[in-house]
């Protein structure tokens, strides 16, 4: 074919697909609608960025000048809010159970004088279920308490006679490169709308390709193109990867512009990242659709693998050191590329050579994929369609058979089980895995040491041997290591000054500067917690072999920070329970869905009361049945905390079960094929779950964004069963969200029955209403 004629097929194959977009709505809705939504939802749940006024609570049983000047170092903090001061520690922990507050600080008696006896004078206790603000937490509450004790000090240093020039530790300066200001904008809107794009851009390439399936094959769309399937792929495929592109170079100009970030790097290479991202998600659909010949199984792959992109993309938890599959898989995924490339571009300042091997890979991606898609469109074309015929009959007018036609539906419809059985038992162990390791391992710092003293040697030795890094690089160039870190060879760089010891020895020690990449926050705190807890320890260790005064010197009380209802502090620990409400109610909301669907394009006898009971009561039976195999069995498998309350448990779960279910059959009756329900709500889940309140807290919310929030079941799920499972809560303490979740049940539950039974259910456009009986 000469190349005016390929040019000739391809717009007349680019006319054709830009004709249905203007004929279906819901592929409209997806293209141009909703990206934009979820983006402003995005924006908004992040404006705040920097994490400030947690409600805290001080216990102090002191009640002396050192209690009274940390209470109100932490009243004036910018991280914190004083929201309740106990007598006791017994009156503290409902507060932290039912989540008014995310830490407390305890003050016990004695405190001022402990300066010189108690090793462990202070406690700061924080809820370690919401990691990320509990640990904010508890480091601001430690802070303000080192620094009243300062004025402390230098009275009992003048009382116990010790030297005017004493053994002083060196101050450590922790900076976030890239991010100076540790701000969650930046490093969550970075993470989370790129992958939303990318999983709506898969949704809506698997539907592009898949609705010219005809019973499994090609064979009409394949005669209208006679073989030209080439540039017909090609065509179909163009207005989504220019729509999706679009929508991220809009994201990319509010925050890198609007919002003010800017791009440290190179552009062209970050723009290069974002459309091989886009054209290699595209491909893959197409190629998902083409094996498979099957929509639902598509979907089902798709959700699997661009779903959980954000997990295994090594932008939360590092993978390094987890195990292999998990390694191998993350490594795989297109999002993991394009995300290194925008951290490297956008954040660092990478040199743009640091990014083409992540380029080219995706590049090569969608060549391969896009190929081996071609060829099995080819093959499929030749076969012969099979008939399409999936129904879900339920009794319309008795409620126990309407219950037990639920349970066989759901068993023998692909697609409800898909999701209902498939989802439910796969996501239990799929998502785990990228959380196996629980905390950062052995993250690769480069060590500056200028000094090539013992005392450097001797921190050098100590961070290699710590669990969080490996040292093993050391230079004498603090240039050289920068460009390590900005271009992504080590996750952080420690400076240890020329002349270190001997001014450390003369009471005029030099400052030590830590370095830690800003793109990664969960990285970042785990190397700067790390680095400075080893630097402190080989320090003291060191002056108080080298001067016995320091024995006797007044020290800042030594403050612990203990983490509640996790106690490994493990980051799985925290993002998995709260995942697993997620995974529980868009599995059985999606399911439900689909049953309603899959009813109205089988034109099914519409329902009475009592078999709309029936079919709700089997939904909820199932969403059940799915809660208590992730609360019992799953949680207990993976070992995260559980069963805190089990009677709160069985009181929550059907209240859940049954809003996300009637949620699902109401959402049902819109579409007007079953398909549209995983084109259109797959790629709701990652906004959902932040809203939910366990990574980003809702008090930095929009009021109006909270209030939306509670629309959503999971978002009382989330607090209410991390609440009941980790930390034991009471029914009164968790009575809010159990009073949310029934009214989320009387209102979807009468929406549902309003929509399904007779006279409420609307056929699709151009088919009849159906017959009751």
């Amino acid at each position: 074919m000469s190349a005016p004629a390929r040019r000739a097929v391809f717009r007349e194959a680019l006319q054709a697909e830009l004709a249905h977009l203007a004929r279906d709505r819901w592929d409209r809705l997806l293209l141009l609608v909703i990206p934009p939504v979820l983006m402003a939802v995005v924006a908004a749940m992040f404006s705040a960025g920097v994490i400030r006024e947690i409600p805290v609570a001080v216990v102090d049983e002191d009640h002396s000048t050192l209690s009274r000047a940390a209470i109100r170092n932490m009243d004036a903090s910018p991280a914190l809010r004083i929201a309740a001061m106990p007598l006791d520690l017994d009156a503290a922990w409902p507060l932290v159970r039912s989540g008014r507050v995310y830490s407390v600080a305890y003050l016990p008696r004695g405190l001022a004088g402990n300066a010189l006896r108690e090793p462990d004078a202070a406690i700061v206790y924080y809820n370690a279920a919401f990691q990320t603000v509990g640990a904010i937490a508890a480091s601001a509450q430690a802070d303000a308490l080192t620094a009243a004790a300062q004025p402390r000090l230098q009275s009992l240093a003048r009382d116990v006679g010790v030297p005017s020039v004493p053994l002083t530790l060196p101050a450590i300066q922790n900076t976030t490169v890239g991010n100076p200001q540790t701000n969650f904008e930046l490093f969550l809107g970075g993470l989370v709308v790129p992958g939303i794009l990318h999983l709506l851009i898969a949704s809506a390439a698997v539907m592009a390709f898949g609705r010219e399936l005809r019973g499994g094959s090609l064979t009409q769309w394949a005669r209208r193109w006679d073989g030209r399937l080439l540039q017909a792929s090609l065509a179909k495929s163009l207005p989504y990867v220019v729509a999706f592109v679009a929508w991220g170079l809009v994201w990319l100009a509010w925050l890198c512009g609007w919002r003010g970030w800017g791009i440290a790097g190179s552009l062209p290479m970050l723009l290069a990242g974002l459309v091989v991202l886009m054209t290699a998600t595209v491909a893959l659909s197409a190629l998902l659709v083409n094996a498979t010949g099957d929509m639902d199984i598509a979907y089902s792959a798709t959700a699997v693998y661009a779903g959980a992109a954000i997990a295994f993309s090594n932008g939360t938890l590092p993978l390094t050191h987890g195990p292999v599959v998990t390694q191998v898989w993350s490594a795989l995924l297109p999002y993991t590329h394009y995300l290194r490339v925008q951290n490297a571009q956008m954040v660092m300042g990478a040199d743009a050579g640091a990014s083409l091997g992540d380029v080219g890979l995706l590049l090569g991606v969608t060549l391969g994929a896009g190929a081996l898609a071609l060829a099995l469109a080819h093959r499929r074309a030749r076969r012969q369609p099979k008939p399409e015929h999936e129904v879900f009959p339920v009794t319309p007018d008795r409620a126990g058979a309407a219950f037990i036609d639920t349970f066989r539906g759901i068993v023998h419809s692909l697609s409800v089980a898909s999701l209902l059985i498939l989802g439910v038992v796969g996501y239990a162990f799929y998502y785990p895995m990228a959380y196996a390791g629980q905390t950062a391992v052995k993250l690769p710092v480069a060590v500056v040491d200028q000094d090539h003293s013992p005392l450097s040697r001797a921190m050098v030795r100590a961070l290699d041997a710590t669990r969080a890094i490996d040292a093993r690089t050391v230079t004498a160039g603090y240039l050289e290591a920068q460009h390590m870190l900005r271009n992504g060879h080590v996750d952080g760089v420690v400076m240890i000054p020329q002349g270190f010891e001997s001014r450390l020895l003369s009471g005029q020690p030099h400052g030590i500067a830590i370095d830690v990449d800003g793109s990664h926050l969960v990285r970042a705190s785990a190397i700067g917690k790390s680095m400075t807890a080893t630097i402190t320890g080989i320090v003291e260790a060191r002056l108080a072999a080298l001067d016995g005064a320091l024995h006797v010197q007044p020290r800042v009380p030594s403050i612990v920070q203990r983490p509640l209802y996790n106690t490994s502090d493990g980051y799985g620990s925290y993002v998995v329970p709260a995942v697993a409400c997620i995974i529980l109610q868009q599995t059985l909301l999606l399911g439900s869905a689909l049953v309603t669907a899959i009813r109205r394009r089988t034109r099914a006898a519409v329902l009475g009361t009592r078999g709309f009971i029936g079919l709700w009561g089997g939904l909820i039976a199932a969403g059940v049945l799915g809660n208590l195999f992730y609360f019992g069995f799953v949680f207990w498998f993976q070992d995260y905390p559980r069963m805190g309350n089990p009677l709160g448990m069985l009181c929550l779960v059907p209240l859940f079960a049954a809003s996300a279910s009637a949620l699902g059959l109401a959402l049902g009756t819109c579409f007007d094929q079953p398909m549209r329900v995983m084109q259109l709500l797959v790629g709701t889940s990652v906004p959902l779950f932040f809203l939910g309140g366990s990574a980003w807290p809702p008090f930095l919310m929009p009021d109006w964004l909270v209030a939306v929030a509670q629309l959503s079941p999971a978002t009382s799920a989330i607090q209410g069963f991390v609440e009941l499972n980790s930390a034991g809560a009471t029914l009164g303490e968790v009575a809010p969200h159990a009073a949310v979740l029934a009214c989320l049940t009387i209102v979807y539950g009468w929406i549902a029955w309003k929509r399904l039974v007779p006279g409420a259910l609307r056929a699709p456009a151009g088919v009849p209403e159906p017959q009751a009986g």
